[in-house]
């Protein structure tokens, strides 16, 4: 795999302020594949996460052959936040796409955060109402906290890709 950084940010950090993208050129792929970090909405800090977004997608979103969304959500932070409901940021991005062109292939990954102490039976718990959330918004969810390895990532970037090319990117 060939990479060819856009460097916008350091990025790919949690609470991360600006945008950060990265194109992939896989072996065997015909076109190119732009991972992009953003910064999250509904945030109770500075900058705003959508502004920011929305500037970027602007300037850059050009209409893709195809796009999904990958969002990371850290079941360990605070359940009963309204501002964490999944829904409410699939909203939020959606309206952030200039004419309808949102992607509606959507891979929600369930995320613990690092030193969290949470139970077996806590996490399958706060799991299942995050894919309750996911279901909502006609998202997948992989099953388990994300474990952090390579050959996770891949599985779930891959399910992401089989999405998209199912949905054809974006909404009409």
């Amino acid at each position: 795999m060939a990479k060819t950084r856009v460097p916008i940010n350091k990025g790919q950090k949690p609470c991360t302020t600006k945008v950060y993208a990265e194109r992939c050129h896989f072996e065997g792929m015909q076109n190119a594949i732009i991972l992009v970090d953003t910064p999250s909405f509904y945030t109770y800090v500075d900058p705003d996460g959508e502004k920011i977004v929305k500037k970027w997608i602007n300037s850059n979103y050009k209409k893709p052959r195809g796009a999904g969304i990958l969002y990371t959500h850290n079941i360990a932070s605070n359940p009963c936040d309204p501002n964490l409901e999944v829904s409410k940021h699939f909203s939020a991005f959606q309206g952030t796409f200039p004419h309808a062109l949102a992607p509606r292939a959507v891979r929600v990954v369930p995320t613990v955060a690092l030193g969290s102490t949470l139970p077996p039976g806590r996490i399958r718990t706060l799991i299942t109402g995050l894919r309750d959330q996911a279901d909502k918004i006609g998202a997948s969810t992989l099953e388990a906290p994300f474990d952090g390895t390579p050959e996770t990532a891949w599985d779930v970037v891959q399910e992401l890709l089989n999405q998209i090319t199912t949905f054809g990117g974006e909404q009409s």
